[in-house]
């Protein structure tokens, strides 16, 4: 059998990227990451001019688990002679252009790291214990891996609404090509956002500070639509950020999967909704552009679910259809482009699916059940592992999608791996104790 990898990593994003870069200090794990596109880039069609990151600088690839490690954040500033100037700009929110910038100078320093190789197959081989991860280049040659323990990182999808799958207008997008749309978008006599979340109000918050005075004159506005009842803020407050700490992620799978299920159906606000300091600069925008009675050039009309959407003969238009969702009633309204914030999704790619049953065990929903380690459980005897970096969120709690859990996870799979402490795993991580009081006195409801 040819060489044997410890780990083998599918999937460049940002938390198996970290996991290579923490695993650059270990010369005697061998590692190897593939990645299909032909270079990382970060959501790359929403690398907007000022956005930034929702999590603190922090939250790089190796701070939480390795301060000291060469590769953080604060080192790629002191590397790119930018230290002083982070120094007095004075906050913890970066750049998502930076963040995006830092992830690329990281990769350039790695050798574990391999591009344009897609995995289109992986079985288990029961007599070596080892997994066969097969490849392709896009050069066209196909390969075979040989690896002990997998890292799936391959993130998540764009969420396709049904009136945008049925709808085959170039204009008519998601949000994740936006970047690549806006030059057209701001050309457009109307653009419609669908969405209420901070994805969504970036996009409007982009074209909004786009549209001039001249171009309102003429008739030109956004719309920015959304089935929720408002555009609301998530969760920023210090304590209910504790939800995106591991002492409520240990917590979170002390509870039955159905339990997990039912709790993270109410919690949409602690990740679904749009940053303070976003909504505010839409808001002063907004005040600002409609002194003295002016039309500002922005229309928000929240309780608006869009059913259809179709072109308007040879005029290129569009007319949608839409429903409010407390009123009942159907209406119509036109744009010339539409663009769906409408978030992301999983999607497992075939190859992993074909392994529940046989080397993955499923729950009663068919879903796969990652343990407290971070792995997904199996259903033979193999002793191998699959980690999940990014499984849907009733696995690991809301913290589970959150940068800032990137670290201590890959820091625990590591442990895993080596079998040895190489990292501290911190014992308290917040104030709040999420189970049940240590001090509390158990008794008999019968007495009661």
């Amino acid at each position: 059998m040819d060489t044997v990898n410890t780990i083998t990593g599918i999937g460049l994003g940002p938390f198996n990227l970290g996991l290579a870069a923490l695993l650059s200090k270990h010369g005697d794990i061998k590692s190897l990451f593939l990645e299909r596109h032909k270079e990382f880039n970060w959501h790359k069609g929403l690398l907007l001019s000022g956005t930034t990151l929702q999590v603190p600088f922090f939250a790089d690839l190796v701070t939480m688990a390795d301060p000291c490690h060469p590769l953080s954040y604060l080192n790629y500033l002191h590397k790119q002679d930018r230290l002083y100037n982070f120094y007095y700009y004075e906050k913890f929110l970066v750049p998502r252009i930076e963040y995006n910038h830092y992830c690329r100078w990281a990769v350039k320093q790695l050798d574990n790291c391999r591009f344009e190789e897609s995995v289109n197959h992986i079985s288990y081989d029961h007599t070596h214990d080892v997994f066969s991860v097969q490849s392709e280049l896009a050069s066209g040659p196909k390969k075979t891996y040989f690896s002990r323990h997998l890292a799936i990182g391959i993130g998540t999808q764009p969420n396709i609404p049904q009136w945008l799958e049925k709808c085959d207008h170039p204009l008519v997008r998601h949000a994740s090509e936006f970047a690549n749309l806006k030059k057209k978008l701001t050309q457009c006599q109307q653009v419609t956002i669908v969405g209420s979340g901070q994805s969504a109000a970036e996009c409007v918050l982009s074209l909004f500070r786009s549209l001039t005075p001249e171009q309102v004159e003429r008739g030109a506005s956004i719309r920015w639509v959304t089935q929720s009842a408002g555009y609301h803020p998530m969760e920023s407050s210090k304590l209910g950020q504790e939800c995106f700490t591991p002492a409520y992620m240990d917590y979170f799978q002390t509870l039955t999967r159905n339990q997990r299920r039912d709790v993270v159906r109410h919690q949409g606000l602690l990740y679904k909704g749009i940053s303070c300091s976003t909504i505010d600069d839409i808001f002063e925008l907004l005040y600002e552009r409609s002194i003295g009675g002016r039309v500002p050039g922005l229309v928000l009309n929240p309780n608006c679910h869009v059913k259809s959407i179709k072109p308007i003969g040879l005029t290129h238009g569009l007319k949608m259809e839409c429903e409010h969702t407390q009123l009942k009633k159907i209406y119509f309204l036109e744009s010339d482009a539409v663009i769906a914030a409408t978030g992301y999704r999983h999607h497992w790619p075939t190859w992993l699916e074909k392994l529940k049953g046989s080397v993955l065990d499923t729950d009663e929903n068919n879903d796969f059940i990652v343990n407290n380690d971070f792995s997904a459980k199996r259903c033979d005897k193999g002793r191998g592992k699959i980690f999940i970096q990014n499984p849907e969120i009733y696995q690991q709690g809301v913290g589970g999608p959150d940068l800032g859990i990137g670290a201590y996870r890959n820091a625990k799979i590591i442990n895993n791996i080596t079998n040895k402490p190489y990292y501290r795993i911190s014992e308290e991580t917040s104030f709040q104790h999420y189970g049940i009081p240590k001090d509390a006195v158990f008794c008999d409801l019968d007495q009661l």
